[in-house]
């Protein structure tokens, strides 16, 4: 008897509000490690460069990031390299968009992680960016994050 799967990923995207807090580099490895992530985006790490022995102590992950802009945002995306081939990351100002396959049945898809800008003047920035970055492609896409948008000010905080 064959039984049809279809391949299961898991993925997460977390507003982490500063990776250089104390633990949050230890909390970040048990998050990974202890859903099983094949994929995450990390939003507002509000740092600046990363270290070769920082992306080394996740494992076998790929990763790119978009630094942040003093201790303002910052993005960091990887993917398990046992599941994914990288065909292309593009860092933008507000976006890290990544087009993978999946190894196991070579599917192609695009994850865009997202920190749109906290501030009024630089939103319109943001949305142009990320819709030159959906008219590129017409493949699967998913997109997660912190968009920092509200439909009306009594939302703001």
């Amino acid at each position: 008897m064959l039984i049809n799967q279809q391949l299961l990923m898991i993925g997460a995207f977390w507003n982490i509000r500063g990776l250089n807090k104390t633990g949050r580099v230890e909390c970040l490895k048990d998050f990974i490690s202890n859903n099983s992530l094949d994929f995450v985006g990390i939003q507002e790490t509000k740092k600046e460069c990363f270290h070769q022995s920082f992306f080394d102590c996740f494992g076998q992950f790929s990763w790119n990031f978009l630094p942040a802009n003093g201790t303002t945002g910052g993005v960091l995306v990887g993917f398990k390299t046992s599941k994914f081939k990288i065909l292309v990351w593009n860092v933008k100002n507000f976006c890290v968009s990544v087009l993978v396959t999946n190894v196991e049945d070579n599917f192609s898809w695009r994850l865009i992680t997202v920190y749109g800008s906290p501030y009024d003047d630089h939103k319109h920035e943001f949305l142009e960016e990320l819709h030159c970055l959906l008219g590129d492609w017409d493949g699967p896409t998913l997109i997660g994050g912190d968009f920092n948008l509200i439909r009306g000010t009594s939302e703001k905080k």
